[in-house]
């Protein structure tokens, strides 16, 4: 009889078993990190950012795969070293599109925000945008950003961070979003990714001067002056100045997420494991 009571607790955790291994396998399966460069430049103004064409993208793009990408998605499976190369996964230098190329402070179009990378040799394979990009820095005064780690944005609500560093600037832009390996369909039940972009600024500004975080807020914003740094007007984001930068390169790691009917087959099948317990100590 004791054995009887221990199959029938077993039965319901088996069935769920079997639906958590189901619904694993229907989840999205884009999973790991994406490394992205360009031999091109990006075209930064207070309004956007635009990639221009990268002539070593293979297939066309404004950017494209770099050597230790590890991404898993169908057809390609991470075994634990990078990947790229292999046959299905993405190879180094594979064309990829970010945004269509320019990224504003307008809020993508739908079709955009869900297209916001894609791969040339990879029509499937897609990610979105979450919008806002970034958050920025709270600190919208550039004098203050004067010490190796010390950082700001030009203004605010801008979404890139500038980072002082031994006299120039390390720019960075965040971002986050869905990753598909099923089109755009497939974003709604996409992994998650967080990432972003980074600039390393070194050549003098068009001005001439250093490219440190002030000088970078000097260059964009002509006053009033506050505290020892240019504050941006209207004028100054339609004023057509701009800073052109090479090699950007991007980091997007994406991960997989349990889904809210998966987790909850894992609490209902550890109370039945609990119970089974129970019973059989009794």
């Amino acid at each position: 009889m004791e054995r009887n009571v221990v199959r029938l607790a077993l039965a319901p955790v088996a069935i769920l078993a079997g639906g958590l291994f189901m619904a694993s396998n229907v989840s999205a399966s884009v999973v790991g990190t994406l490394g992205t460069g360009t031999s091109g430049t990006v075209t930064v103004s207070l309004s956007s950012a635009f990639f221009n064409l990268d002539p070593a993208a293979t297939g066309g793009g404004n950017s494209d795969v770099t050597n230790g990408t590890s991404l898993g998605f169908a057809g390609c499976v991470y075994t634990g070293s990078p990947n790229t190369g292999t046959a299905g996964c993405l190879a180094a230098q594979e064309g990829i599109t970010v945004n269509n190329a320019d990224l504003t402070l307008v809020a993508p179009s739908g079709p955009n925000a869900n297209t916001f990378l894609t791969f040339a040799a990879h029509p499937n394979l897609v990610f979105s945008i979450n919008w806002p990009p970034g958050p920025g820095s709270p600190n919208t005064n550039c004098s203050l950003a004067n010490t190796n780690g010390a950082s700001c944005s030009v203004f605010a609500g801008s979404p890139i961070i500038l980072t002082y560093e031994n006299g120039d600037t390390v720019a960075g832009l965040g971002v986050v979003g869905k990753a598909s390996d099923t089109g755009v369909l497939g974003l709604a039940t996409g992994s998650s990714y967080t990432g972003g972009f980074t600039e390393f600024l070194t050549q003098l500004l068009p001005d001439g001067m250093a490219p440190t975080p002030l000088n970078i807020q000097d260059y964009f914003c002509t006053g009033p002056v506050v505290s020892g740094a240019n504050t941006c007007q209207a004028s100054d984001f339609s004023s057509g100045k701009s800073i052109s930068v090479p090699d950007v390169g991007g980091s997007f790691t994406a991960t997989v997420l349990p889904e809210p009917d998966t987790l909850a087959y894992m609490l209902i099948g550890g109370v039945l494991i609990g119970l089974n317990r129970i019973r059989r100590r009794t």
